[in-house]
């Protein structure tokens, strides 16, 4: 029985479904398997023992990818299941940049003082409340520009939703897109420069930690918003309140707070809950723990991101799945091992990615103390990093 340490807890109907497979949920030493969503994984989890870490969601940055490689252990997410819950944060952040609701949730609650000390009769609520209406006086969407940095899945829908809402929008993606609902630009400048609303929506990288910095802040649009919705780094944090301090900015909305962020009077912060909705949850465990099940059970590899694609129906008895350097050379001794051993090779399929190879390797063979042998024999190879002997369970699940 395999063990899936739950670093983060899965959802109740996932949990189920997995130990229905036939899998341990307890958090003991040197798991086969590790769940995630955006908590950091320990680097002493990523033990031998470890062949897969599914992370319930999209970001893999709280995740050393090279020592999995390394390590042989394939690392699944589940992107775009959470596009819609982030696009409606978004939207909902919109609405609150433009109408002082909570103000005016606030003016409201304020009159039951008035109302208690009988500064008014109770059927003047109404009307006292009315008379306050100019103190939360808004703006509409409708004829603003909003900058969407990012046009994935994400950026798409959010594109599409502020051209119904009546917004002028732009985008910008290092990739030319098919636009419908935005204008796509390849000038950042331009962007900052014509844009009401900001909107980060990009993942961090190299290229794009950073990049809105003092010199990209000041190109901006006096009295704009900026929004955060990619990852923290993205954004410097020095100088988006410096701008907030010279009044350049309107106001800074992030779902990564920080100790330099929290308690200042014009940013408002969440906690990283832009994929945090029941569906998206529920989908993302959905995704990850399918992928992580097909992996385990008949090393068949979708969407990973540091292992390439490899699927092959699973017919043979027994099914070889190796992970390996992908240097000239590397395939024909792995051939020649099961060949001396006197097994048939049924079918196979092999893939490459970013200097690393896998192949599986369908075995026509039933003795299984033999097949023992032949992956001992594969794992002492220089070029393997890992190899996995798999049985053909024959049960419908």
């Amino acid at each position: 029985m395999e063990t899936i340490y739950q670093l983060d807890k899965m959802t109740e109907t996932i949990a189920k479904r997995a130990i229905k497979k036939g899998y341990s949920l307890k958090n003991q030493a040197a798991p086969e398997a590790l769940f995630v969503r955006s908590s950091t994984v320990p680097n002493e989890l990523i033990t031998p023992e470890l062949a897969v870490i599914a992370r319930s969601g999209t970001g893999t940055n709280t995740i050393d990818l090279a020592r999995c490689t390394q390590n042989g252990t394939v690392v699944f997410n589940s992107p775009g299941v959470n596009a819609n819950a982030v696009k409606e944060l978004v939207l909902s952040n919109l609405f609150l940049s433009v109408r002082p609701l909570f103000k005016a949730i606030q003016t409201v609650a304020d009159l039951q003082e008035e109302l208690t000390s009988g500064q008014f009769e109770a059927e003047e609520v109404l009307k006292v409340a009315e008379e306050r209406r100019k103190e939360v006086i808004g703006e509409e969407l409708a004829g603003k520009t909003i900058g969407i940095l990012g046009l994935g899945e994400i950026g798409e829908r959010v594109a599409k939703a502020c051209h119904q809402l009546g917004m002028e929008v732009l985008g910008y993606a290092r990739t030319k897109k098919a636009a419908h609902d935005y204008e796509q630009v390849s000038d950042l400048q331009m962007l900052l420069t014509e844009s009401d609303f900001v909107v980060v929506l990009l993942p961090l990288s190299q290229e794009t930690k950073g990049m809105l910095n003092r010199q990209t802040i000041q190109q901006m649009k006096k009295n704009a918003v900026l929004m955060n919705f990619g990852r923290g780094e993205i954004v410097e944090e020095a100088a988006v309140l410096e701008a907030l301090a010279k009044n350049q900015l309107k106001q800074y909305i992030t779902d990564f707070p920080s100790a330099g962020l929290i308690g200042q009077p014009k940013v408002l912060c969440y906690p990283h809950i832009g994929g945090s909705t029941t569906n998206a949850l529920e989908k993302g465990d959905h995704v990850v723990f399918d992928r992580m099940h097909a992996y385990l059970r008949a090393g068949t590899i979708q969407e990973s991101v540091n292992f390439p694609h490899a699927e092959l129906p699973f017919l043979a008895p027994y099914r070889l799945a190796l992970f390996y350097h992908d240097k000239p050379g590397a395939f024909a001794p792995l051939l020649r091992i099961i060949s001396e051993a006197g097994v048939d090779i049924d079918n196979l399929a092999s893939e490459r990615k970013a200097g690393v190879a896998y192949t599986l390797i369908d075995l026509d063979e039933t003795n299984e103390t033999l097949l023992q042998d032949l992956q001992q024999q594969i794992r002492q190879e220089t070029a393997i990093i890992r190899a996995r002997l798999i049985k053909n369970s024959r049960t419908s699940e």
